[in-house]
């Protein structure tokens, strides 16, 4: 087990290495650059000729790896900005107050973990209990009528979603309110049913579907049939025998949330104006914060690996059938 969990940690800084290396060209070229459009502008209004503007401005990118857009100049940039990450330093958030990124990504993530995890806990006492449900009534009323409404919430798109849940129930009936996280424990609740059935309705078909998909596998193993045979009730044999198998998969699944559950819903939170960690990437994305634009993807990187990893160490565990390879 540990030479296992050695043996991956170091593939997975492999992979981090690459995948950082991918991250950094591509956000190196995107069209614009916060701080430089700022500095840009604020110098200009002051009424500095360009000329001075310009060179002030290269002596300053150059003191973060900015100042050269050559292949060489990105690559001299990015073994600059992998030196701090090592270190910690994930870099300076220009448009969000000249921060340290990993400040932040601390500040905000919370946020999006809180509305995540419950979202998260709704789908899990929801899915598994109707797909369970669903696979033992295989073909009848129920399996048919959950499984077209889980297809259909699956099929519809988060902003197409949560737009018209703004539309009926904040607008048009005016039962809920939107934007923000109101004042006080009970209004920011109030804010975030919303947000929260929007993300439980479009997520709860597929762990639905995977729960009924498992769960009729291990109704149609032999040890189920020998435990009918001996006499067992069927509720015993749903909840006793079934049941526990199936949630081996559904384990290792749960540990690939990871990443969403500190990442953040960047859509659901830019539609509801939720000042997750989502939101405050997508902004700083749009508006070429590279720095920021850099940390948040190497987090989510990072956290799905460890996503990846944790599944492979508990599918072992929760299975005492599987052996990791030393």
């Amino acid at each position: 087990m540990v030479k296992y969990v050695i043996k991956r940690i170091l593939l997975a800084l492999l992979i981090l290495f690459g995948v950082s290396i991918i991250l950094y060209v591509l956000i190196r070229m995107m069209p614009n650059n916060y701080f430089a459009d700022q500095y840009k502008l604020t110098r200009a209004n002051a009424g500095i000729p360009q000329e001075v503007i310009d060179a002030e401005l290269t002596e300053i990118l150059k003191q973060y790896g900015l100042d050269d857009n050559s292949f060489g100049g990105i690559l001299k940039g990015y073994f600059m900005w992998l030196g701090k990450f090592l270190t910690g330093d994930m870099g300076i958030s220009f448009k969000y107050g000249n921060r340290p990124v990993q400040d932040v990504i601390g500040q905000y993530m919370w946020i999006s973990f809180g509305i995540s995890f419950v979202a998260l806990l709704l789908e899990m006492v929801i899915a598994i209990p109707l797909g369970i449900k669903c696979a033992v009534n295989q073909y009848g009323k129920l399996d048919y009528v959950a499984t077209v409404l889980c297809m259909v919430g699956i099929a519809f798109p988060s902003f197409f979603l949560g737009n018209l849940f703004i539309k009926w129930f904040a607008v048009d009936l005016g039962w809920f309110e939107t934007g923000g996280l109101g004042n006080g424990f009970f209004d920011m609740i109030w804010h975030l049913i919303l947000p929260m059935t929007v993300m439980v309705i479009l997520n709860i078909g597929g762990l639905m579907r995977y729960t009924r998909t498992n769960t009729l596998e291990v109704l149609n193993a032999d040890y189920i049939r020998t435990a009918r045979a001996k006499g067992l009730s069927e509720g015993k044999v749903v909840y006793k025998h079934v049941f526990r198998n199936t949630m081996i998969p559904l384990v290792t699944q749960l540990s690939f949330t990871l990443p969403s559950l500190f990442g953040g819903a960047m859509i659901t939170e830019e539609i509801f104006a939720l000042p997750g960690i989502g939101q405050i990437a997508y902004h700083g994305l749009l508006e070429g914060d590279i720095f920021l634009a850099m940390g948040y993807n190497m987090f989510l990187a990072v956290l799905t690996v460890i996503g990846v990893l944790l599944a492979d160490i508990m599918y072992a565990v929760v299975d005492p059938r599987i052996k990791l390879g030393s």
